[in-house]
């Protein structure tokens, strides 16, 4: 089995990371709520241990300490490296020694709680000097081999390279040289004991490490107490993202006891991998080797058994218009419909929505979260809320950096230029994933939980969020946070979003807008 920190060791120093004790200071005063969402991204960060009030008072040292602040906190950027205070609540969420002055309801408890406990644990890995000096997306080992080609008779290609007992993956390059040398590049298996010993052994130093205590705050106004939860959620990505929408969002949900909810989840990963699991929190061991939305589907059957769950591979070209044979879809990759064909097994046994009736039910979708690691169906989400005139909520991680952003009166093209519709290339953590990016559960943990809010408060009766936009900057524990104007104009950007999808359909008059 692959290491399960595989993809947050390209961010932080692991050993180091795992070692860290911290202690909470009187747990009867901190929401029993902050100490669960606390511990589980310790968990899945890697930590070992974790203590209470009552190790503190044997005298045993710990590397950092927990306070809920109240009158008595005073707190500068001159106070102990040790220690954090922490408040949040309905108003907003204070690491500087302020303290909230409106209760948090209930149904925002465990988003809230989440987006503080991710701030907390930045603090504490800055703090311990903890993250590396530079991202590092992806570590390979390979045995490279230079060859005098014209030393021999025929081609290079001619000729099988490999090590006795090793698998690896062969690649011929040029070199830049006129003795007509080439490199045979030998890539050994990740998996290869000898090649985890080697990395494990890589040490990177230097840099501005920016150590220094920072106390960062978030002030928003999540309104009043909500009675009721009901409508439609659709959720496109369930991974990093969409798994800790799906987490906040259903246990924001299950102390209401007068909720109707529907789900559409759409991923196409077809396996679940072991190094997912330090950061896609509704997964475990035993879903490995799963897909993930027979996976997303069991944790809900399991969590919030009264929802209706509808589950799909893609979100494509098709989904979005059901355009006619002769309208091109090349850019919206494979067809479910298409799919089907071979595949009426799995079909059947994930009971997976087919093209038309994805259609048929993003056009009532109450609420599109976008949890994706690609550009043109990010753009396909934005269509269908803009369609609808509704919000469209977008998160986004890349190593450190985290943005969630909920687009009301604006789009995506707008914002970033027509290219971004025809953008597929996969920026991922996964394997397969066309652009490498580290990851670690903070970055997805915190956009997860604001997308989590949205979606909440939309369901709850609202236009839209009153967060409109979140960014996170976590090697320096910077954040911005900006509220929303209660402004929705998505209609005007439809035509827009269309041109950029199918210039030549809209052209000819083969799309409506």
């Amino acid at each position: 089995m692959r290491d399960v920190f595989q993809r947050q060791r390209g961010l932080v120093d692991q050993d180091k990371l795992s070692q860290l004790t911290i202690g909470f200071v009187n747990t009867k005063i901190f929401p029993q709520q902050f100490i669960d969402s606390f511990e589980l991204i310790g968990q899945q960060l890697g930590v070992k241990q974790f203590t209470d009030n009552q190790s503190l008072n044997t005298g045993r040292n710990q590397d950092y300490t927990l306070s809920w602040s109240d009158s008595d906190t005073k707190i500068s950027t001159s106070s102990t490296i040790r220690e954090i205070f922490i408040s949040y609540g309905g108003d907003g969420i204070f690491l500087d020694g302020r303290i909230s002055t409106k209760p948090l309801p209930i149904v925002y408890q465990p988003a809230v709680s989440t987006i503080t406990a991710c701030l907390v644990w930045n603090e504490v890995i800055r703090r311990s000097e903890c993250y590396l000096p530079v991202n590092i997306p992806k570590i390979t080992l390979s045995l490279n081999v230079r060859v005098d080609e014209p030393s021999m008779s025929g081609s290079i290609e001619d000729l099988k390279f490999s090590l006795d007992g090793v698998e690896t993956t062969n690649t011929i390059r040029d070199i830049d040289s006129s003795l007509g040398h080439k490199r045979v590049a030998m890539r050994l298996s990740d998996d290869n004991e000898l090649v985890k010993q080697l990395i494990e052994k890589l040490q990177i130093s230097g840099g501005d490490r920016n150590s220094r205590p920072k106390f960062p705050c978030l002030e928003f106004d999540l309104g009043d107490d909500v009675e009721s939860i009901s409508g439609h959620v659709t959720i496109v990505g369930a991974g990093g993202l969409g798994t800790w929408v799906l987490h906040n969002f259903v246990h924001g949900i299950k102390p209401l006891t007068n909720s109707e909810l529907s789900l559409l989840v759409i991923d196409k990963d077809m396996t679940i991998e072991s190094h997912n699991l330090n950061r896609q929190v509704i997964f475990s061991h035993a879903d490995v080797g799963k897909p993930k939305i027979e996976a997303a589907r069991d944790w809900l059957a399991k969590e919030l058994p009264t929802a209706r769950v509808q589950l799909a591979y893609e979100l494509n070209d098709s989904n979005v218009n059901f355009i006619s044979e002769e309208s091109d879809n090349s850019n919206g990759g494979f067809s479910l419909d298409e799919l089907n064909v071979g595949h009426e097994s799995i079909i059947r046994n994930y009971e997976v929505e087919t093209d038309e009736a994805i259609h048929r039910i993003l056009q009532k979708t109450d609420a599109i979260i976008g949890c994706l690691d690609a550009m043109r169906p990010r753009v396909l989400a934005d269509l269908i809320a803009a369609r609808q005139n509704k919000p469209y909520i977008n998160g986004g991680v890349k190593g450190l950096v985290a943005q969630y952003m909920e687009f009301s009166s604006t789009n995506l093209v707008e914002t970033y230029g027509s290219s971004v519709a025809k953008d597929t290339s996969v920026v991922s953590c996964q394997e397969d994933g066309e652009v490498p990016v580290s990851s670690i559960v903070l970055t997805n943990a915190l956009v997860g939980a604001f997308q989590a809010v949205s979606a909440l408060q939309r369901l709850s009766g609202m236009p839209c969020s009153s967060v409109s936009s979140v960014n996170w900057f976590a090697r320096e524990n910077e954040i911005f946070c900006n509220q929303s104007d209660f402004v929705i104009d998505r209609e005007s950007g439809v035509s827009q979003i269309v041109n950029a999808l199918w210039p030549n359909q809209l052209e000819s008059g083969v799309l409506g807008v």
